[in-house]
């Protein structure tokens, strides 16, 4: 399966939408102008029902999702009538827990649904149990009518299929020790392990947070052009039974600079499908400076392809987390004292970012002075700030109160732009930038 053999998105983590087809939705006589409509969104175009005797563990029907929408501003549409005609289902696969809340009830094979659409509606009007004997292939279509009081008629046909592919993706582990600003690849690879082809094509999402991908392949789109963090690659179909591919050259993800940890994900998912989660980037999104990116093919039979947990059929996806060697990077943050000149106020004093023990030294401001409080003449839980051992100098500050511990001040005087300075203190063996271990205090006066 070359590049131009099977549709694949791949999803670096982020977020992704779904490119391709539109639903099959039908509007008798096309929407008035004015007036009330609705439409359906996201609407499922091929429905795979896995057999009964499916080998794959918790292989069921993946969710058959309505979503209505009002158009504005005809917010609110009510006692709309939503009929589901299951037929194609008789004897291949049985309707269970009907959506009680919508006021969903079975008559034979039609279920009707009552429903209440305020800006919009979204509910499951239904889950499914394969049926044993049901021969596999296409069975005919479900179809969706929607009809209301003074709105037009909306319909949708989804195709059913007996089978259903099993869409994989292969994992990866952590990676830890990444320094800030270096690039990171990571190759998509996925496979089929169902009893049933995807022929339409797959597409294969790719998202970074904490880090940027860098735009390369020219048969994909970003979200952006300087800087992405999302892209979209598609290729043409078929992906049989049994068969898994990789891409011929990996993203590239770069760590951004104050990043202490991230994730770099892919989802593989059937193109021309619009439900789901997924985001798709549209046509007209920035095209990769590079080569375009193809396929090989690979042995995706290990334990290291895996399914999501969830809608087999689907999608599947494959999350690369990263910690990088800023995890031991102390933070000191500055804090603001506030009142007013001749008053004892308190301040927070904020724990520095990636502490182990939270030992600080303050610096107060010209013209605050400290107020000692002694342990035990208190009556919250809350550690205060200690004068240094020398008696002068830097308040020394620690404990664990929820957000920071606190200092006892009296602002003395009105010192215009005095600082003072908040240190967290740490070795050069565990923190080797220590550069930012030092962060200022202020003073607000407040009259």
């Amino acid at each position: 399966m070359g590049a131009t053999a099977a549709v694949v998105l791949v999803t670096l983590a982020v977020a992704v939408t779904v490119a391709g087809k539109a639903p099959v939705v039908a509007v008798d006589g096309g929407a008035p102008a004015t007036g009330p409509a609705l439409t359906l969104s996201g609407m499922r175009n091929t429905y795979y029902i896995p057999r009964a005797d499916s080998p794959v563990r918790d292989d069921t029907p993946g969710k058959y999702q309505i979503t209505l929408k009002a158009r504005e501003p005809y917010s609110v549409v009510k006692n709309v009538k939503v009929r589901i005609d299951l037929s194609v289902l008789k004897g291949k696969a049985r309707p269970s827990w009907p959506d009680q809340g919508n006021k969903c009830g079975m008559t034979g094979q039609i279920m009707t649904c009552t429903v209440d659409v305020e800006q919009g509606a979204i509910f499951t009007p239904f889950t499914l149990v394969p049926q044993p004997g049901a021969a596999p292939g296409p069975a005919g279509a479900i179809t969706v009518t929607v009809t209301g009081p003074g709105i037009p008629t909306v319909r949708h046909a989804t195709q059913v299929i007996i089978g259903a592919p099993v869409i994989t993706a292969r994992q990866v582990p952590k990676r830890t020790g990444v320094r800030p600003g270096a690039g990171m690849e990571l190759t998509p690879a996925f496979g089929n392990r169902g009893d049933t082809g995807i022929d339409g094509g797959v597409t294969v999402l790719v998202e970074a947070s904490g880090a940027t991908l860098r735009r390369v392949h020219g048969n994909c789109r970003y979200d952006k052009a300087v800087a992405p963090t999302r892209a979209q690659c598609d290729f043409p179909g078929p992906l049989p039974p049994g068969a898994a591919y990789e891409t011929d050259a990996p993203f590239t993800a770069q760590a951004d600079a104050t990043a202490m940890h991230g994730r770099v994900s892919y989802t593989v998912l059937r193109a021309h499908e619009t439900s789901g989660e997924h985001r798709l980037l549209p046509a007209s999104a920035p095209r990769g400076t590079g080569a375009p990116l193809g396929l090989r093919p690979v042995d995706g039979g290990g334990s290291d392809f895996a399914p999501s947990m969830y809608s087999h059929a689907d999608a599947a996806t494959s999350v690369l987390d990263f910690d990088t060697t800023g995890i031991n990077d102390l933070q000191a943050v500055g804090f603001t004292i506030k009142g007013k000149v001749g008053e004892t106020v308190d301040a927070q004093v904020p724990y520095p970012r990636n502490f182990v023990d939270p030992e600080m030294a303050v610096t107060l401001p010209e013209g605050v002075s400290l107020v000692t409080v002694p342990r035990g003449e208190h009556t919250s839980d809350m550690v205060y700030c200690e004068p240094g051992a020398s008696g002068s100098g830097p308040a020394e500050c620690h404990g664990y109160e929820v957000g920071g511990t606190w200092v006892r001040v009296r602002i003395d005087r009105r010192v215009e732009g005095a600082r003072g300075s908040v240190h967290a203190l740490s070795g050069p063996k565990t923190d080797s930038n220590q550069e930012n271990d030092t962060a200022p205090v202020t003073v607000e006066y407040t009259g």
